[in-house]
């Protein structure tokens, strides 16, 4: 019920854990000097640093344990056994009636105590503790109790709690019945034995039993609970057997007091190691989630640190529908930005694991953003090559059009000019000289004529639209001297863009490798089609030029065709003995001419 209230304080309001912590502090300072201050004590300055410990060190620990874990119980319940411990305080009133209530919350603090070993790490007890500690509470505080109300006159029972002499008159007793209390005090220490074997066992088979994700939480606040039980037991049975003084007796005597203060500070250490490890998975997921994992690799990664092997991710994206429901299992939903983000539908026992939850959601939510990334940028790098085809497809729509009005228009125009100037040649009467003008006029529009051919056909190849790569390149060239040696084995047709583009860069590098090396340069081009990919290379054994030298605006327009329908350009120079410059295109299956 306290644990429950201060529960929906703290989650209510961080105030109240500030509260808690100075109650805590004053509790604490008033042990400190209530003991310090009794003269009746075996052991008072130590006494008052356990009692002090008592109070603050289960307050720090819960209060933290409810800042990290704010809808865990066992935070509150960490709190609430700090106040409890307050009443220890009590054992060191020199008010007789203050020392037997003292006495009396004894056993409430060890039945809390046993409570907070069964409860770690969820702050809930399941059926077995519920077993447990009905066991306990009838072989251990039922027998104190009793045995109190028959002694006037008796001691505290922890380890370092005695009297130097007699300890304040013990005011509940209701009747004085010495050879009972003597038998309730033993059946009282052996309750407690048995109460902590069933307890220790109890906490074994849950580790042994456990899940990987239980057995972490509990690989280090439960063997410092065992180690406690195991001192407890001992001590217990070092007083049933009455063994005198000796050195392991006080090993044992000051190893309960060490152990029990130990108990807190483990549960503590356990939440922190938590946080570490889930520190350091969220790192490597992190790392491991940024490769491109699909969804159900991001899955199987998640899996193992989670130790869930059945855990899976629904991603939401912002919307609420209806949560999976699953038999046996929950569902934690991630938020990102408010938004409903990614649904971990998980085993209920990492709800004990809020650490590895949470990091499990920031690595879906973060895995889930990059694909959106990668995918938002892919479809981008598509849409920037499909629009650099559209400029190529554009602008070779308009040289197809712009040489067939040279052919339409200005080839014909010259064409007639010049039929006109040879009939005026020879049939006009005119002077012999005029006659020899109007030839070389004539003469002159034939060059311009064939000028405009050859423009036109660098425009544009008629040939390369009806026959394709090689027979085009092969028709260019067939005059040169000496021609151009092409080899295209199975070679097909392909997209107008890409013939166009593979084309022009072949008549570039052989056009370049006639400027440079001469008319009588040695000139292959060689063209396939492999793995997906159309291939050119041209060689010619001109000059060659050397590496980092500035190239001209060719072999960049070069390297622009390719690019613009995903290719790429090499370019090898080897000064004095030529040049290769080679590229390869990605293409569909090539269309075979039949």
């Amino acid at each position: 019920m306290a644990a429950g209230w201060i529960s929906r304080a703290t989650r209510g309001s961080p105030s109240w854990q500030v509260a808690a912590v100075l109650g805590a502090i004053a509790a604490s300072a008033v042990a400190l000097w209530v003991t310090l201050s009794a003269d009746f004590l075996t052991y008072p300055g130590w006494l008052a640093v356990q009692k002090a410990d008592f109070i603050i060190g289960p307050v720090l620990a819960g209060v933290y344990w409810c800042r990290r874990r704010p809808h865990s119980r066992f935070g509150p319940m960490l709190i609430g056994f700090g106040f409890i411990g307050a009443l220890y305080i009590l054992q060191s009133a020199s008010n007789s009636w203050l020392f037997s209530i003292g006495l009396l919350a004894e056993t409430v603090i060890g039945l809390a105590t046993r409570v907070l070993i069964l409860a770690f790490p969820t702050g809930r007890l399941d059926r077995p503790a519920k077993v447990v500690l009905a066991i306990s509470i009838l072989v251990s505080p039922l027998p104190s109790v009793v045995y109190q109300l028959l002694s006037p006159q008796t001691a505290a029972g922890a380890s370092i709690s005695g009297c130097l002499k007699a300890c304040p008159r013990n005011e509940l007793a209701v009747t004085s019945n010495p050879e009972l209390a003597a038998n309730l005090l033993d059946a009282f220490r052996f309750g407690v034995i048995f109460a902590s074997a069933l307890t220790t066992g109890l906490l074994v088979w849950r580790f042994v039993n456990g899940t990987p994700t239980q057995r972490r939480a509990l690989a280090i606040g439960t063997p410092i609970a065992l180690l406690f039980l195991a001192f407890q037991i001992v001590f217990q049975l070092l007083g049933a057997l009455d063994a005198p003084q000796s050195d392991f007796s006080e090993f044992v005597k000051w190893g309960i007091v060490g152990a029990r203060a130990a108990l807190w500070y483990g549960f503590l250490a356990a939440l922190i190691a938590a946080q570490l490890f889930a520190a350091r998975a969220l790192e490597r997921l992190v790392g491991q989630s940024l490769r491109g994992r699909s969804r159900d690799e991001l899955e199987a990664m998640l899996r193992g640190p989670l130790g869930d092997p059945d855990l899976r991710l629904v991603f939401l994206g912002g919307q609420q529908p209806p949560l999976p429901t699953e038999p046996g299992r929950d569902v934690k939903l991630v938020r990102d930005d408010g938004a409903p983000a990614v649904a971990i539908v998980h085993d209920p026992q990492l709800n004990d694991d809020p650490e590895l939850l949470k990091a499990a959601g920031a690595v879906a939510i973060l895995a889930a953003e990059n694909a959106e990334l990668d995918a938002g940028w892919t479809e981008a790098l598509q849409e920037v090559a499909r629009s650099r085809a559209r400029l190529v497809r554009a602008a070779d729509d308009e040289r197809r059009k712009f040489e067939r009005n040279l052919h339409d228009s200005v080839q014909q125009l010259l064409v007639s000019i010049k039929l006109r100037l040879e009939i005026e040649a020879d049939e006009g009467d005119l002077s012999e000289s005029s006659r020899e003008r109007l030839v070389a006029i004539a003469q002159s529009v034939e060059a311009a004529l064939a000028e405009v051919r050859e423009v036109a056909h660098e425009l544009h190849s008629p040939l390369l639209t009806a026959s394709g790569l090689p027979t085009a390149l092969r028709r260019h060239h067939e005059n040169a001297t000496p021609p151009p040696e092409i080899d295209a084995v199975g070679v097909g047709r392909y997209p107008p863009e890409i013939e166009s583009a593979v084309y022009y860069c072949c008549l570039e590098a052989i056009q370049n490798a006639t400027k440079h090396g001469g008319r009588g340069v040695h000139v292959s081009v060689v063209l396939a089609e492999q793995d997906g990919r159309l291939t050119f290379r041209v060689v010619d054994d001109g000059p060659g030029f050397a590496a980092g030298e500035v190239r001209g605006r060719g072999l960049q327009n070069m390297e622009d065709r390719l690019r613009a329908v995903g290719g790429r350009l090499t370019i090898a120079p080897a000064p004095g003995r030529g040049t290769t410059i080679s590229g390869d295109v990605p293409v569909p299956p090539a269309i075979r001419q039949p």
